[in-house]
């Protein structure tokens, strides 16, 4: 005769029932999106950089970038993009107004949470049109917007300074701020002239702005920046 020990059922069905709501509840938890995941937002479309470049030690070869707001709305992708303009912009890697960036992620981060990750694109955009480039007050989603690398490289062959401006030995991008400002030879002749001056002074009418050393012919007058080249 069977005799069924009816304990010993109940506990193996409250077992089976115990694994299936595990089972479930980690099924749910993968198919849902982490609350910082569904807080991203790609922007539309892709910003151009184009020149090989970098911001401190993230690398940024040219080509087409996406945006990633981490937070949504801060900042928006306009905001993203003058931002990353600016960055571009930037002499050693101290980026202003408290932002910072991370090599390693390709993130530009301010607060916690608030920030933005750029990566190359792979065509698509982010749900624009493969080659649509973001609209920004700082010129359409381009770097550098209305200016223009001289073709090579200027060595400097020993550390050096420019009035506040530490310059250390090695290659530096010369980038004319006008296209119809200096010649490439003239900035460099410049530059040099800068580099000698006594008492390291920039000599007037030059001014220079030390955050994205860039040397002006006064404030709105024809210019040039450097920018170490590796």
């Amino acid at each position: 005769m069977l005799v069924l020990d009816l304990s010993r059922l109940r506990s193996w069905r409250l077992g089976s029932l115990v694994i299936l709501c595990a089972v479930v509840a980690l099924l749910v938890a993968m198919a849902t999106p982490s609350r910082a995941d569904a807080a991203r937002v790609r922007c539309a479309a892709s910003f151009r950089v184009l020149n090989d470049d970098h911001v401190g030690a993230l690398s940024l070869p040219r080509g087409y970038y996406d945006i990633t707001i981490l937070t949504a709305g801060r900042p928006t992708c306009p905001q993203a993009a003058n931002l990353f303009t600016r960055f571009l912009e930037d002499y050693d890697g101290k980026l202003p107004g408290g932002w910072r960036v991370n090599a390693s992620s390709s993130t530009f981060l301010r607060d916690r949470g608030i920030g933005f990750q750029v990566a190359l694109s792979d065509g698509t955009g982010g749900g624009g049109s493969g080659n649509e480039e973001i609209e920004n007050g700082g010129g359409n989603g381009k770097h550098p917007v209305g200016v223009s690398f001289c073709p090579a490289p200027f060595r400097v062959l020993h550390n050096d300074r420019i009035g506040p401006l530490p310059i250390l030995k090695g290659d530096y991008w010369i980038v004319l701020l006008q296209r119809n400002g200096l010649r490439c030879s003239r900035a460099e002749r410049l530059f040099v002239r800068f580099l000698s001056a006594p008492g390291n002074h920039l000599p007037p009418p030059w001014v220079l702005e030390p955050q994205t050393a860039s040397f002006l012919r006064s404030a709105s007058g024809p210019g040039f920046r450097i920018k170490p080249a590796g």
